[in-house]
């Protein structure tokens, strides 16, 4: 096989694992009633505080206006807090409550899980093999910036 063939096989096996990770974090969001937007944007909430309604509406890749009956939903369930920007009160800041990083922890573990019990047929060579690559893969995407 050449490298363009190798590179399509890898292209294929990286869609089959999104694939089942997609499944594990469906399986949070249809208990919780979360549409995909409503999750994509409590996972780029995570870890940060404070974020601007516009820089999450951008996120989400929405129009701001748009964006708002996303976060007024979310806010709703509990899992967002909305307030002013102590710079600006004109700009809204969304953060996670403790429900909304409960939440994104539980889908987070639930596909590490489901990643993991791939794993199980890997030998710990293979496993220090695909951390490499995968490291390598990583840095030459500056990080690959998260959600």
């Amino acid at each position: 096989m050449n490298r363009e063939e190798r590179i399509a096989e890898v292209l294929g096996l990286q869609h089959q694992l999104m694939r089942t990770s997609m499944r594990h974090h469906s399986r949070t969001m249809v208990e919780e009633g979360l549409t995909p937007v409503q999750f994509h944007l409590l996972v780029f909430l995570h870890g940060r505080d404070g974020v601007p309604t516009a820089e999450a509406a951008e996120q989400l890749g929405m129009k701001p206006n748009i964006a708002s009956g996303v976060v007024q939903r979310v806010v709703d369930r509990g899992w967002v807090s909305r307030h002013s920007s102590p710079d600006d009160g004109r700009v809204r800041l969304l953060s996670l409550t403790d429900a909304g990083v409960e939440l994104v922890n539980e889908a987070v573990a639930e596909a590490e899980r489901g990643f993991v019990s791939h794993l199980d047929v890997l030998s710990n060579e293979q496993i220090e093999q695909l951390a490499s690559i995968m490291a390598t893969v990583v840095a030459a995407g500056g990080g690959l910036d998260a959600c």
